[in-house]
């Protein structure tokens, strides 16, 4: 069965896809992609229409990986608050990203993730990676000089993992994986 773990934002979305084995419950990486957009410099382009752009970028780029590996269960983290205006946007692009895909997601919560995997609600970015890279060392990861990945652009890939392990723990997954067994 496969399985896509997803970490929705509107600048840095990261999607993984696994092969799952239901007999074992290992799960191996198949394909990773992580979807980067930019604020655009120009200042001749209004606001609305780069932020258009955005979510043309990540529906289609998401919806193409999606499409590419047709996966049975999608796991998703669920944004959680916003400090501001600008991350309240970023709050609705990835909503709205995730209501349009199908399989609906199984949501998680940022908490449910980082309790799932590294055992605290105070997990740092640091820690997830350091978790998401021990445990799957074998994902196409962005490394540094020391080898490492890198906290500023693999933080997404590292969380989109640990959606996948969070979700695993739902009880939706384990009604779910009855009917692919």
């Amino acid at each position: 069965m496969k399985i896509i773990g997803i970490d929705p934002s509107m600048r840095n979305t990261a999607l993984i896809c696994f092969e799952y084995e239901d007999s074992s419950g290992k799960i191996t990486p198949i394909d990773s992609i992580t979807i980067t957009t930019e604020k655009t410099k120009n200042k001749k382009i209004r606001a609305s229409s780069d932020l258009i752009e955005c979510c043309n970028k990540l529906y289609s780029d998401g919806h193409d990986f999606i499409e590419k590996h047709r996966p049975q269960i999608i796991f998703a983290e669920t944004p959680s608050g916003s400090q501001n205006a600008s991350g309240m946007k970023s709050y609705g692009v990835s909503c709205f990203f995730l209501a349009t895909l199908s399989p609906r997601a199984i949501e998680v919560t940022p908490q449910e993730v980082k309790m799932a995997t590294v055992g605290s609600k105070a997990a740092t970015k640091k820690e997830m990676i350091a978790w998401a890279f021990n445990l799957h060392p074998d994902v196409n990861w962005k490394l540094g000089k020391d080898g490492q990945p890198q906290v500023t652009t693999e933080e997404h890939l590292a969380d989109a993992i640990a959606v996948v392990y969070a979700g695993m723990k739902t009880a939706n997954f384990s009604q779910i994986r009855q009917f692919f067994q």
